[in-house]
C-alpha cells in the first residue's frame, strides 16, 4: 500500500457508506493515521468500527455489495476481518470492532475481549502516537487521549493509560516501547521508562515467536543499535536473548570497553545490511563470557569463543524459532568470524591455499562477502591501535583476481568422488574414505585445476 492507495481507499468507503448505518462509525486507526500526520509513507490499513461486532459486520456487508475481492477472512474470537476490496485488489484491510479487553490469566498475554466504545479501544492501545483514528466520514483526526499528537509534536513515547498495567497486561509492549523509541529517536517518558523497569519480570509470558517478531523488527529498522542498547539498559536483553545479556558486564580485552559495546559498534557498521549478517553482528562474541579466563601475566583472553559461540547462536535462535536455513548461515558466520585473524593486518602473510580453502567451506560468493563484512565490521569496531581496517579489502581482492584466473573454489567438486575413492582404495569404512578426500581438497586448494587423472594419481600414491 501507498499513501495515495490509502487516501483513495478512504475516499471510496466514505462515499459507499454516505447515508448508510455504518456512516459515522468507520475509522482509519493506528500506524496509518501517526504516519499520516508525521508526513511518513503509509504502508497499511487498519480500520475500526465502533459498533458492536462491527468488524466482521461490515466487512460482510461489503461483500454482500459485491464490493470485495473474493471472500474475507474472520476471526471471530476478537471481532477481526481480513479483505481486499475489488478496486484495490492487492491491498489488504484489517477491520476490526472497538473492543475493550480482560486480561485474567497472568500467565497469558491473550485477553478476553468484548466490544467496547471508542474510548476504551483507545486506552487498551500501546502508545499514545499510535492512538490516533481518523473519521473516514467526517475527514478529521481523532485524538482521544488528547496527548497522541501532541506528543508527535514533542518527540515523546508515553503509553495511553498507566504505563504499569499496559505492560502488566502486555508486556510485549515493552519490546515495541522501546523499538518506537529507536525508531523515531525519540524519548520515553519518565513514567513510562520507570513502568518499564518494574515491569521486565513480565517478559517471561511473552511467547519466543514473538520474541523473534520483535528481534528483527529492531534490527531491521532504524537506530538498531539503540534498540538493542536499551534493551540491555533496561534489563529486556536477559528475556529476549539470555545467552547475550552477560556480555553487557563482561569487560573486554583491550581498553576500558565491554564486549557489548564493541558488539554495539559492529552493529552501527552493518547497519542496513541482510539481516543474517546483521544477526551474526549481534551474536559474534556471544561465547566471550563463558570463555573468560586471565593469562599467567593476568591479561583475558577468550579461548575459542568463536567456537563457544557458535554453539551459543544456534541456541538462542532456535529458542526463538528461527528456520534452519537462517540459523545455519548465522551460525556458520559467527564460527568463523576469526578465521583470518592470523593473515595479519593486511593479509600479507594470507596463502592462497588458505584462501581458496575458505572460498570452499563459503560456498557462495554471497557467504563469503557476509563474512568478510562481518570480519572488517569486527577489525574496524576494535580500539584504533589495533584496527585492521585493510584486511578484508586486501583478501577480497585477492579472491576477485582468482575469479579471473579460473583458480578460486565457490561451490568446487572433487572430480573423484567418494564412491570412485572408495573403489579405487579398496575402503569400506566411512573414516577412511574421508581421510583420502580432505588430501585431496589440500591437493586442490594447491591447484584447482588439477585433471580427474591427475587427482587418481595422487589418491592411488596416497598411504
Amino acid at each position: 500500500m501507498t499513501t495515495e492507495i490509502y487516501h483513495r481507499i478512504c475516499g471510496r468507503l466514505r462515499e459507499i457508506v454516505r447515508d448508510t448505518e455504518w456512516e459515522g462509525h468507520i475509522f482509519a486507526v493506528g500506524g496509518c493515521c501517526r504516519d499520516e500526520v508525521m508526513g511518513y509513507p503509509i504502508k497499511d490499513l487498519d480500520m475500526a468500527v465502533d459498533l458492536p461486532n462491527g468488524g466482521i459486520a461490515f466487512a460482510r456487508w461489503l461483500e454482500e455489495k459485491g464490493l470485495t475481492k473474493g471472500g474475507i477472512v474472520t476471526y471471530p474470537r476478537f471481532g477481526t476481518a481480513a479483505l481486499s476490496l475489488r478496486e484495490f485488489p492487492d491491498d489488504e484491510i484489517q477491520i476490526v470492532q472497538t473492543r475493550k479487553e480482560k486480561y485474567t490469566d497472568r500467565n497469558s498475554r491473550c485477553p478476553e475481549t468484548a466490544f467496547g466504545d471508542i474510548r476504551e479501544d483507545c486506552m487498551r492501545r500501546d502508545l499514545t502516537i499510535n492512538s490516533l483514528y481518523y473519521d473516514i466520514c467526517r475527514r478529521r483526526v481523532v485524538d482521544i487521549t488528547g496527548r497522541g499528537l501532541k506528543d508527535i509534536e514533542d518527540r515523546i513515547i508515553r503509553t495511553p493509560m498507566a504505563p504499569d498495567t499496559t505492560f502488566d497486561d502486555d508486556p510485549v509492549r515493552i519490546y515495541r516501547t522501546i523499538r518506537f523509541a529507536a525508531r523515531f529517536g525519540w524519548d520515553i517518558d519518565g513514567p513510562t521508562y520507570e513502568a518499564i523497569l518494574r515491569n521486565i519480570p513480565r517478559l517471561k509470558i511473552v511467547t519466543p515467536t514473538r520474541c523473534h517478531t520483535e528481534l528483527d523488527k529492531m534490527l531491521s529498522g532504524p537506530n538498531p543499535v539503540r534498540a538493542l542498547d536499551m534493551l540491555m539498559e533496561t534489563g529486556a536483553m536477559a528475556y529476549l536473548l539470555p545467552d547475550l545479556w552477560p556480555a553487557y558486564s563482561q569487560p573486554e580485552a583491550y581498553g576500558d570497553d565491554t564486549v557489548w559495546r564493541h558488539t554495539s559498534r559492529v552493529l552501527a557498521m552493518l547497519e542496513g545490511k541482510p539481516s543474517v549478517l546483521m544477526m551474526a553482528g549481534l551474536l559474534h562474541d556471544i561465547g566471550k563470557p563463558l570463555t573468560a579466563s586471565r593469562d599467567e601475566e593476568g591479561r583475558l583472553r577468550f579461548q575459542n569463543h568463536d567456537q563457544t559461540g557458535s554453539g551459543l547462536a544456534r541456541r538462542s535462535l532456535r529458542r526463538l524459532r528461527y528456520d534452519r536455513a537462517f540459523i545455519d548461515d548465522v551460525d556458520f558466520l559467527v564460527r568463523h568470524h576469526l578465521w583470518t585473524k592470523a593473515w595479519g593486518p593486511d593479509a600479507s602473510k594470507m596463502k592462497d591455499r588458505q584462501l581458496r580453502k575458505l572460498q570452499y567451506i563459503c560456498v557462495t560468493r554471497e557467504r563469503f562477502g557476509m563474512l568478510l563484512d562481518l570480519i572488517d565490521a569486527d577489525h574496524r569496531a576494535r580500539l584504533s591501535d589495533r584496527s585492521w581496517d585493510g584486511q578484508a579489502e586486501a583478501i577480497m581482492r585477492r579472491s576477485l583476481r582468482m575469479e579471473e584466473e579460473g583458480t578460486a573454489m565457490f561451490g568446487y567438486k572433487l572430480p573423484v568422488p567418494s564412491i570412485l575413492i572408495k573403489r579405487i582404495k579398496g575402503l569400506r569404512d566411512a573414516k577412511a574414505v574421508k581421510r583420502c578426500r580432505d588430501y585431496l581438497l589440500k591437493q586442490a586448494f594447491i591447484n584447482p585445476k588439477r585433471s580427474a587423472s591427475e587427482f587418481k594419481k595422487l589418491l592411488m600414491a596416497f598411504k
